[in-house]
């Protein structure tokens, strides 16, 4: 085991901000129906294998395409299939699978064929049928290769995996609660798992230096295993984003726009090694998740065990509050996607649903205000003075509008290194030609720092997508500029996922 700590320039580290998850993990309540879309996590759509009418069983396969780079989707509760139909899910279209629940069959669910605790004695490939089977192999950004086309690579091509378990967002899952009790022995066989069939994987744990309870039992626990390094990383955003993971724990340069896999490594979170022991050892399909409630607009704020297909209306009626009006926002703060279709259900990609307040209220000079519970970039007297206030957050950006003053907020904290301020103006103005690509446009990671940080409130993020809209409808395209430079993997799966989405 090697330890190592990198971090890399810029950044924002979120500290003390209100309606943080608790340690605490709820069950929630199976619903009336789930909504199952046939298009869940990493891959295509799938095609249905049920028809309406259908009893289906908990863990049943009800989707399955192994022509095309897709895991199988399932059901997750016991009942009989009412409604197949073409739906939009954010902005994609997919078949979503409506399913009747029978709670007197709650409990039932249909194990993956070959699973066992003594899976030592199992040849990869059979490992390999289990975590594909399960449906697996679709968490996280580029899924999990095996010998299906659950990635757009192969097991051979990994040289790494990293597993980050940093709390680098604002709002973040709790690595205690997800590691708590005898859960560490079951993540250390999940790895174990995963290097079983890709012994030439290096893997690699990035942890949060500040957190060191989790730090030292993860590294007494894996002491034993050559193949895992502990990597200490300051928990600050982006730092969990593939780019930069892929930068300060391997050293390495990103093909910016493409996946870590095209580089031969894959990034998997702790609930997706999780579910990698669960599914070998236990026989549990993907069937459910771990998502954690956060948010000032939430009256309580716990982690709940959901089945995957649960609308999030349901989810929302027992812990939203009623006083005020809020945003939904999934996974990101500063960039997830605003949720205005509550009956849409959550799916295997989901971990946080965050609720903001809803404030339209213009606020006369209020940049010049104290801002005693605001997050802010700027040294103010207010930070100084009272460094210990919990931050909150809404969705007023607190004032219109204003020129850029030449700060370079924008540019100190984008972790990529450009100059998002410039670009917004050469976009601004319409200047559309290379000299965005010789300023590095497209090494834009989406973050959406900049845009967070600006005191004028200028929508950065927005102008720079803009730009590279653009840039494209000219000819110019983000692949002339970074594949001369790289010898990318799985090139033609992945312009494959990248056209169907």
């Amino acid at each position: 085991m090697k330890k190592k700590q990198y971090t890399f320039k810029g950044g924002y580290r979120f500290r003390r901000i209100e309606g943080c998850p608790r340690d605490m993990l709820t069950t929630q309540d199976i619903p009336n129906e789930v909504l199952i879309p046939l298009k869940q996590g990493f891959g295509m759509g799938v095609v249905s294998l049920v028809k309406e009418g259908d009893i289906v069983v908990a863990g049943q396969i009800i989707g399955r395409d192994d022509s095309n780079v897709s895991s199988p989707v399932h059901a997750s509760v016991s009942g009989v299939v009412k409604e197949i139909k073409l739906s939009n899910y954010l902005g994609h279209e997919t078949q979503i699978v409506r399913i009747s629940t029978r709670k007197d069959k709650a409990d039932d669910c249909k194990k993956v064929k070959g699973f066992t605790s003594d899976w030592a004695k199992l040849k990869n490939e059979e490992i390999e049928s289990i975590l594909y089977l399960a449906g697996v192999t679709s968490l996280d950004k580029s899924g999990i290769p095996t010998k299906f086309k659950s990635s757009i690579i192969t097991p051979k091509d990994v040289r790494s995996i990293i597993v980050p378990a940093i709390g680098f967002d604002v709002y973040n899952l709790s690595q205690e609660l997800l590691l708590g009790e005898k859960r560490v022995l079951d993540y250390i066989e999940g790895l174990r798992i995963l290097h079983a069939f890709m012994p030439q994987a290096n893997i690699y744990l990035a942890l949060s230096k500040t957190d060191m309870q989790i730090n030292e039992k993860l590294s007494e626990a894996v002491s034993q295993y050559g193949f895992i390094n502990i990597i200490s990383l300051e928990p600050k955003y982006p730092q969990g984003y593939d780019e930069m993971l892929v930068a300060t724990v391997l050293g390495e340069k990103f093909p910016f726009g493409y996946y870590a896999a095209n580089l031969g490594v894959i990034v998997l979170n702790a609930q997706t090694i999780l579910s990698v022991y669960e599914a070998v050892v236990k026989g549990k399909p993907l069937i459910e998740r771990t998502i954690a409630i956060c948010g000032p607009g939430f009256n309580d704020t716990p982690h709940l065990k959901v089945r995957i297909g649960t609308p999030i209306a349901d989810i929302l009626k027992s812990y939203l509050r009623t006083d005020v009006s809020s945003r939904i926002v999934l996974e990101n703060t500063l960039v997830g996607d605003k949720l205005t279709d509550l009956s849409l259900p959550v799916t295997k990609a989901t971990s946080k649903i965050i609720a903001l307040p809803e404030n339209n209220k213009r606020e006369f000079f209020s940049f010049l205000r104290l801002g005693v519970k605001r997050d802010a970039y700027s040294n103010t007297f207010a930070s100084s003075v009272f460094p210990f206030c919990d931050k909150t957050l809404d969705t007023n950006i607190h004032g219109e509008l204003r020129p850029c003053i030449s700060c370079n907020y924008c540019e100190e904290v984008c972790p990529v290194q450009i100059i998002p301020h410039l670009l917004g103006k050469y976009v601004k103005n319409n200047i559309i030609d290379d000299s965005l690509v010789r300023f590095k446009i497209f090494n834009c990671i989406g973050c959406g720092l900049c845009s967070y940080v600006c005191p004028s409130k200028i929508p950065l993020l927005e102008l720079i997508k803009e730009g590279e809209k653009k840039l494209a409808m000219e000819g110019i395209e983000r692949s002339s500029s970074i594949l001369p430079h790289f010898k990318l993997k799985g090139l033609k799966e992945y312009k494959g996922i990248t056209t169907k989405l």
